[in-house]
């Protein structure tokens, strides 16, 4: 297929006629909304990910422990390099999990607060008198820089990850900035964070977690600085009225508790 966004080709009666696929960008989509499409979650792979596994059918060519990945960017992710992302918005929820195998990967609810009823368990983890479990998670909601392209996604930090994610945190609550009034904390999608995969272990399990770092403040003058900052400044108001979801895998581990 041709990368090139102008394709001469034959007409039916011979002639040469010009597409234009530049001049077709957007088409066909002018009236989905916002809250019509899914924001894509990233994710560390691990030694049980089915990416990860030859003999899956999720299985991705190059795919290792520790790399970034998510299915609807199709691009696997050095954890050595790390992803530069700006963080439009975080929060912390306790989604509700059903304690099954084979099922859907979404949550079938979402707290604000621990509920009052639930018992606590390890790492963030509490359980809840229906069997289900309800687990700490702190949502970073991105700009991800791939290559040359900015793209939305969602970033989940729990169990092992939460100290990333409270470092990451703390990288956003320190930004400053001076103007002519002062100085004043800027907004959290002022500046650019990486994130890389760094290998942990416990016994004879091993896990990767993430490590941020702070890479650069944007510079809103210049023209892929500001379109990344308006790019998360719009995610950020999506968010906040509720618009921008999460989009789930499947699970397939059988135990669930193995997940990070």
């Amino acid at each position: 297929m041709s990368t090139e966004s102008t394709i001469v080709k034959k007409d039916n009666a011979g002639a040469l006629s010009t597409i234009n696929l530049r001049a077709d960008s957007g088409k066909g989509t002018e009236e989905l909304r916002s809250d019509d499409v899914s924001t894509p979650i990233l994710k560390i792979l691990h030694q049980l990910s089915p990416e990860c596994n030859s003999r899956n059918a999720k299985y991705v060519e190059g795919a290792k422990p520790g790399m970034i990945y998510s299915g609807s960017f199709g691009n696997l992710i050095d954890g050595e390099k790390g992803l530069d992302i700006v963080v439009a918005h975080t929060q912390t929820r306790f989604p509700e999990w059903q304690e099954r195998g084979d099922s859907a990967a979404a949550p079938v609810g979402t707290h604000l607060e621990i509920p009052t009823d639930a018992v606590e368990e390890k790492n963030g983890r509490y359980r809840l008198p229906n069997g289900n479990y309800v687990e700490k998670t702190m949502y970073f909601y991105v700009i991800a820089i791939v290559g040359k392209e900015f793209r939305k996604a969602v970033i989940a930090m729990r169990s092992s990850n939460l100290t990333p994610g409270r470092e990451l945190n703390n990288l956003i609550a320190n930004l400053r900035m001076e103007d002519s009034q002062g100085t004043f904390q800027p907004a959290a999608y002022t500046a650019v964070f990486n994130l890389k995969t760094v290998g942990k272990n416990w016994g004879d399990k091993s896990w990767h977690v993430y490590k941020p770092s702070l890479v650069k403040m944007l510079d809103v003058s210049t023209g892929m600085d500001a379109e990344a900052y308006t790019m998360a400044q719009n995610l950020q108001k999506e968010v906040s009225k509720g618009s921008a979801k999460p989009t789930y895998d499947k699970v397939e581990n059988k135990n669930t508790k193995d997940i990070i």
